[in-house]
């Protein structure tokens, strides 16, 4: 049995490793190193006023200080805490759950091979095209009346940086409940097809939420998404709204929500009958409660809906044809009536 001294050496030895053998020093930090890496790439081949590295620590405005610190969130590790407050612990039950899950199917999955290059290639674009099957309806539902109150956030920022794909609002993490429907269930990815599908994955968000010239020809409109094809999905222009959702854009050109990445954006972030929206630039805390607020008021109305329209139904059904089981009940008849006086 631990002592005191010996639970509180066991409770450092877990802080430790979180925070720095999993985020400082773990895959937060190699990742934090690629998104430099390639910003200090794009300072050689791009006008000093328009990289990544002049908007986010130069001319820092409230778009750009926002993205560091959801960033910093993330790389420090304490995005999962919030996650947990904002979802009252029910992301992290969903992530518990599938990786049990996980383990217990293991037996009944698919296990995509990998051992040698052709089959790692093929077993990438097999991982790779479910995986983003199941972001692009994920994606969609983001867009729905309910969860726009949360996405919303994302799309707030009225510019991009290679670090935007970062502002995330942690109640988002409710979708991952998801999991149990979600075709990657059945597929068993070796570690090597999950470390290519990592790589690729993070270098298309780091660069579809950048500001970098947009076109990469067939491919970026039909397997790996452009910078510009995913810069039409933040476009504040009407006709772009609710397009591009996927990273690979074939399973946009499927379902129809296409759009030619060669279209210009007048401007990005979201908007109102009244023109740009710009609560996230002027008052960023308060109007990310305020946002909060009214998914958690929108989520209290979905999960009732239900119970009142069986509460209706019953009411309308007891008022067209109500009969008691015991007879109807008659007023008392006095003294005369009853003798028949």
């Amino acid at each position: 049995m631990l002592t005191d001294a010996g639970q509180l050496h066991s409770f450092y030895d877990k802080l430790w490793s979180y925070f720095v053998d999993h985020h400082l020093l773990g895959q937060p930090a190699v990742i934090l190193l690629g998104g430099l890496l390639m910003m200090a790439i794009e300072c050689a081949f791009r006008k000093w006023e328009d990289t990544a590295f002049y908007r986010l620590f130069v001319r820092r405005s409230m778009s750009a200080k926002v993205d560091i610190f959801a960033h910093l969130m993330q790389f420090l590790g304490l995005a999962f805490f919030l996650e947990v407050i904002f979802t009252f612990g029910i992301s992290f039950g969903a992530a518990r759950l599938a990786s049990y899950t996980s383990g217990e199917l293991h037996w009944a999955r698919i296990p995509l091979p990998a051992d040698n290059i052709p089959e790692i290639v093929f077993s990438f674009f097999i991982y790779f095209l479910t995986d983003h099957f199941v972001g692009y309806w994920v994606h969609r539902l983001y867009h729905t009346k309910l969860f726009w109150h949360l996405h919303r956030f994302h799309h707030s920022a009225p510019e991009l940086s290679f670090i935007t794909f970062y502002r995330v609002h942690p109640a988002e993490t409710f979708t991952r409940l998801l999991f149990f429907i979600s075709p990657l269930t059945i597929l068993n990815a070796p570690d090597k097809v999950l470390l290519v599908a990592l790589t690729v994955n993070v270098f298309l968000n780091y660069c579809q939420h950048s500001q970098m010239p947009k076109d990469w020809g067939w491919i970026g409109r039909w397997i790996f998404g452009s910078p510009g094809f995913h810069q039409l999905h933040h476009s504040i222009d009407a006709e772009h709204r609710d397009k591009n959702f996927s990273s690979c854009p074939l399973w946009d050109r499927v379902f129809g929500t296409w759009h030619d990445d060669r279209a210009v954006p007048s401007a990005y972030g979201i908007s109102t009958e009244d023109g740009p929206d710009h609560g996230y630039d002027h008052h960023p805390i308060r109007t990310f409660l305020y946002d909060t607020f009214a998914f958690y008021q929108e989520l209290v109305i979905v999960l009732i809906k239900p119970f009142r329209a069986i509460f209706s139904w019953a009411t309308a059904l007891s008022s067209r044809g109500h009969v008691p089981l015991a007879g109807t009940v008659t007023a008392a008849r006095n003294a005369e009536e009853r003798i028949g006086v």
